[in-house]
């Protein structure tokens, strides 16, 4: 049942309002996009089948939605605190303020990965490992591992931004 609904499967819109200085956890299924604007805090949201849109958002962030786009737009990143945007079939575009100090870990198996900082490559992997369990009746396992590491300004605390299927946008604020 939908909040303030009494009807079952009916589609509400939740609008809440906080202090600009909270700290939140969100999540949802099927129940469309969740956006948040204009916090200051720690910030965790999930979703199930819909996009995620933080815009003016201070501190840090942990974002994954299975189906859908993850787009963050960051005023001020926390120092030493780290930040993960994730999605499993959809695009994630993530702007930080220019000056940010990090260490970006960026992974899409099925698209392109594309900033516009200077980025300073720590290890650009492509590994592949393999497991032989057909013995047991199993198969012959391998696994390709792509991961782009680089620092952003001298380094810093770690971003992971990962998609399956899509593109990642790492964005150079103002």
């Amino acid at each position: 049942m939908s909040i303030g609904s009494s009807t079952p499967n009916r589609p509400t819109d939740l609008e809440i309002q906080v202090p600009r200085r909270t700290s939140l956890e969100l999540s949802t299924v099927n129940a469309g996009e969740i956006r948040v604007e204009g916090v200051d805090g720690e910030i965790e949201v999930g979703n199930v089948n819909g996009a995620i849109t933080l815009a003016a958002i201070g501190g840090s962030v942990v974002a994954h939605t299975v189906n859908g786009r993850v787009a963050a737009t960051l005023a001020r990143v926390s120092s030493q605190k780290p930040m993960a945007f994730t999605s499993l079939n959809g695009e994630v575009d993530v702007t930080l303020p220019a000056a940010t100090k990090a260490n970006l870990k960026l992974r899409t198996d099925n698209g392109s990965a594309f900033t516009d900082f200077d980025l300073h490559m720590l290890s650009q992997s492509a590994s592949a490992t393999a497991e032989d369990t057909r013995q047991s009746g199993g198969r012959y396992r391998l696994e390709v591992n792509k991961v782009i590491y680089g620092s952003i300004n001298g380094g810093g605390p770690d971003i992971e931004v990962r998609t399956f299927n899509g593109n990642i946008y790492v964005r150079k604020g103002g």
